[in-house]
């Protein structure tokens, strides 16, 4: 059994002892990445193996999830918008509304961060008779996802992104 990790060290070694401590840990060559991303991968599968992965229910919802995913994407031939419908088409899947703008007042939105856990509610805002929506965090208004996504990390980053409500595009191969 190999020797425990401390986490923590992770980002002082350096990518020649994360790819031997990766061997180690998983047993084969790690992949060619960046050092941070060496750190994350290496970390989630060490957390995997010392507390167990994904129970089964969770496994089976993301395999749905990827399948559904699969079976909505177009392809290549299709992928070029016709007119509005055609777009507003692509922005959304089977799991509902990707645009902040689009989700109903009242839904909640949970992420995890750093071992905490941050909550924001959507809620009707109106600005010179316009109706709209904003964001309820921590007893504070934000106009955008995005700015609470930087009073959560304290860097810019997509708030849609953060939230999970867009993902990247990018087709898996074969």
């Amino acid at each position: 059994m190999s020797a425990p990790v401390d986490l923590s060290a992770l980002p002082r070694m350096s990518i020649d002892d994360l790819r031997d401590l990766w061997k180690e840990h998983i047993g084969r060559s790690p992949p060619p990445v960046q050092k941070r991303l060496l750190i994350r991968e290496l970390a989630w599968r060490v957390q995997e193996r010392a507390h167990g992965g994904l129970d089964a229910e969770t496994a089976r919802l993301l395999k749905s999830a990827i399948r559904n995913a699969r079976q909505s994407t177009p392809s290549p031939e299709s992928s070029q918008p016709t007119g509005p419908s055609r777009r507003r088409q692509a922005s959304s899947t089977a799991r509902g509304p990707r645009v902040a703008n689009e989700l109903p007042p009242g839904t909640r939105l949970v992420r995890e961060w750093r071992g905490r856990t941050h909550e924001v509610t959507v809620i009707e805002a109106r600005t010179g008779g316009k109706t709209g929506r904003s964001f309820r965090y921590r007893d504070q208004t934000f106009k955008t996802l995005t700015e609470v996504a930087r009073a959560i990390t304290g860097i810019h980053w997509s708030g849609p992104r953060f939230f999970g409500l867009i993902t990247s595009r990018k087709p898996e191969s074969p």
